[in-house]
C-alpha cells in the first residue's frame, strides 16, 4: 500500500512510501544496518542479517496487528533508502499517541524523502485515529529539528543529558505536534 510519493530532487523519479511489508526484510535489515552505521546522532539498532529475518518478520506482524504502531519505508525504485517508525502505547489512556523516529540514507538526504516520509507517517496516524506525534532530537541535531519545524513540530522542553555517545552526555528536545 503507497502512502505518500515524492519527487526527489535533482532526479526524474519519485520516492514511494509505503507501510513495510515481510518481503522487505532483506532490504530492510540492510537499510537498518546502514542506518546504524552512518548515523551519528539517529539511534539505530543493528540487525543479524543471519539470526535476524524471523525477528523482523514477527516484529512486522506484530506492528501491523496493534493498531498504533506502524514501519514506513522509503523506496527509490527497488531500493530501500529511509524509514520511518511509530510506536503507540499499550495502555488505553496512551494508545492516540506515539514515538516516531525518521532515518534516511546520506547518499539520499537533502532530496525531500525526510519530508515524504513524515507525509506518510501523518497520512498513517490520521488513518489509524492517532492524535499525538512525538520524538526525542538530539539538539544539535539542526537538520532533523529543521525538518520537524517545517512539518509543524514544536519543542515541548529538553531532555538534559538523555543520550550518551561518544562519552559525552547530550540534551535531546522534545517535540510533538498534534492531528486535526
Amino acid at each position: 500500500m503507497a502512502i505518500a510519493a515524492q519527487p526527489v530532487r535533482g532526479s526524474a523519479s519519485s520516492v514511494a512510501v509505503r507501510l513495510a511489508a515481510e518481503p522487505d526484510v532483506s532490504a530492510l535489515i540492510a537499510l537498518t544496518n546502514r542506518l546504524a552505521e552512518e548515523a551519528r546522532l539517529l539511534f539505530v539498532v543493528p540487525v543479524d542479517p543471519a539470526t535476524g529475518p524471523d525477528d523482523v518478520r514477527q516484529f512486522l506482524r506484530a506492528t501491523a496487528a496493534s493498531g498504533n504502531n506502524a514501519v514506513l519505508v522509503a523506496a527509490d525504485g527497488d531500493r530501500l533508502v529511509g524509514l520511518a517508525t511509530a510506536t503507540g502505547g499499550v495502555h488505553p489512556a496512551k494508545r492516540a499517541a506515539v514515538e516516531i523516529g525518521i532515518g534516511v540514507l546520506e547518499t539520499h538526504q537533502g532530496r525531500g524523502i525526510g519530508r515524504a516520509l513524515m507525509a506518510g507517517l501523518e497520512d498513517w496516524a490520521r488513518t489509524a485515529g492517532i492524535r499525538r506525534l512525538q520524538l526525542p532530537v538530539v539538539t544539535s541535531n539542526e537538520p532533523a529539528i529543521a525538518l520537524y519545524r517545517k512539518s509543524g513540530f514544536i519543542v515541548e522542553g529538553t531532555l538534559r543529558d538523555s543520550a550518551r555517545v561518544a562519552g559525552r552526555y547530550l540534551d535531546q528536545y522534545m517535540m510533538a505536534k498534534l492531528l486535526d
